[in-house]
């Protein structure tokens, strides 16, 4: 009994995990894609019009921040897949760690003036 309520545990930890990661991952990466690579430069406040993070400065400087934080996110998840795989249960809890950090991270770097 006690080993199933840890298996139901790791995996519950491994959903929030790889869906974190993959949700974050996605949305920079698709930032990215849709400044850089589309051109759809339209509807953002570039040129530092009105309380924005400094990294709206310029379309260019935007898309290499938002591909930075794609993959640092798309790493975590690499690094959480792995030790899902491992069943790890250590390396699963890292990886939540390293994914929490990460975001906090892209939120406090989002306050950047």
């Amino acid at each position: 009994m006690k080993e199933n309520k840890r298996s139901a545990s790791f995996w519950f930890l491994s959903g929030v995990l790889v869906s974190t990661t993959g949700i974050l991952a996605f949305m920079n990466l698709e930032e990215w894609c849709s400044i850089s690579v589309l051109q759809r430069k339209t509807g953002y406040p570039f040129g530092g019009e009105g309380p924005t993070p400094y990294y709206y400065t310029t379309p260019d400087l935007y898309a290499t921040v938002s591909l930075v934080w794609g993959i640092l996110f798309s790493a975590a998840m690499a690094f959480g897949i792995g030790t899902i795989v491992k069943k790890s249960l250590a390396g699963l809890i890292t990886a939540l760690g390293i994914t929490m950090l990460l975001a906090v991270s892209l939120v406090a770097h989002g306050t950047i003036e």
